[in-house]
């Protein structure tokens, strides 16, 4: 365990993985906790800023009038914006978030991220626990400066 700077103790989870039905145990769990308290308040301003990441990020559809644009566009929103609000809610409550962070590994266990940089296919059969994890360590180049 680690101190953190509102004066609890967090584990070092540095590396340290749920399988797949913790993080989705995991993820239930935060967001009745997020639907329970008012989190409230994202204003059309912030919204817009949200937006416009989904766009810089490739997250938005190209041709607007393609039949599932509408789609697209409201799951990545309502992601989104799931992610903003659970920041503001380990910003304002690290506790709660560090306590069910650990009653999950204390229910699942955790395994450890793999150095190895190499994804299988035999890993895309949990994509959440080998797949995912693993792409966002990885470094992004910008595509002309890709060896062929």
């Amino acid at each position: 365990m680690t101190n953190d700077p509102n004066g609890g103790s967090q584990r070092d989870l540095e590396g340290l993985l749920l399988p797949e039905e913790g993080i989705v145990d995991l993820s239930d769990k935060l967001m009745g906790y997020m639907a329970e308290i008012e989190l409230g308040g994202l204003s059309d301003i912030m919204g817009q800023v949200l937006d416009d990441f989904l766009e810089q990020c490739g997250g938005m559809p190209e041709d607007l009038n393609e039949p599932d644009s509408f789609d697209q566009i409201t799951r990545n929103q309502v992601a989104i914006t799931l992610a903003y609000q659970l920041g503001r809610l380990e910003g304002r409550s690290p506790q709660v978030v560090g306590l069910l962070i650990q009653q999950s590994i204390d229910s699942w266990g955790t395994s450890q991220l793999p150095e190895s940089s190499n994804i299988s296919e035999a890993d895309f059969e949990h994509p959440k626990q080998l797949v995912y994890p693993r792409l966002r360590h990885l470094e992004y180049t910008e595509p002309e400066h890709w060896e062929e």
